[in-house]
């Protein structure tokens, strides 16, 4: 009879063991896991605007990303590498809002063969900018990004004919 008493309590502890391990949250104390997003634009392919991002989340309310992009016309292209610090107000990093700052370097060029007047705008320049961003994750294991924003850049220095350059965001990518 004792064995039979001391097999069921092994038995309700393990049971009771394997539901409270199932209420368990990945994540530190406050509830946020760690995750990384890679993004692209797919649509800007077609426009020959090439762009792609990776972020990091640093803690529940900071992240840390790399972005590049590439935009080709005619007799024009530009090309920028940028690191970005954001902060996300809610708490949950890589989700919703955020309000964040960049430093880069820009490299422009306009080469204008059949426009008579027209100057040739050469040469690369660092950036401090500003943006907006909102990142929705989706799908039932939470790994579909979709991410949207638009800010500003300054450039450093006035060579390249503009004292500033418009940021601009929409990209779908995989988080974990």
């Amino acid at each position: 009879m004792k064995t039979f008493r001391w097999s069921a309590v092994a038995i309700a502890f393990v049971s009771v063991a394997s539901v409270a391990s199932a209420q368990r949250v990945d994540g530190d104390r406050s509830g946020m896991r760690r995750v990384n997003l890679v993004s692209a634009n797919p649509i800007g392919l077609l426009f020959e605007w090439y762009n792609g991002e990776f972020e990091h989340a640093m803690s529940s309310t900071t992240s840390l990303a790399v972005s590049a992009s590439h935009f080709g016309l005619d007799d024009s292209d530009y090309t920028a590498l940028d690191g970005i610090a954001r902060y996300y107000p809610a708490g949950r990093a890589l989700r919703g809002f955020s309000f964040g700052v960049s430093v880069g370097v820009v490299s422009v060029s306009d080469d204008y063969d059949d426009c008579l007047g027209c100057e040739e705008d050469e040469g690369t320049s660092g950036t401090l900018g500003v943006r907006g961003d909102y990142v929705w994750i989706l799908g039932r294991d939470q790994r579909f990004a979709v991410a949207a924003g638009i800010g500003a850049k300054r450039l450093l220095n006035n060579d390249l004919g503009t004292e500033g350059l418009p940021i601009g965001r929409l990209s779908i990518g995989y988080a974990w």
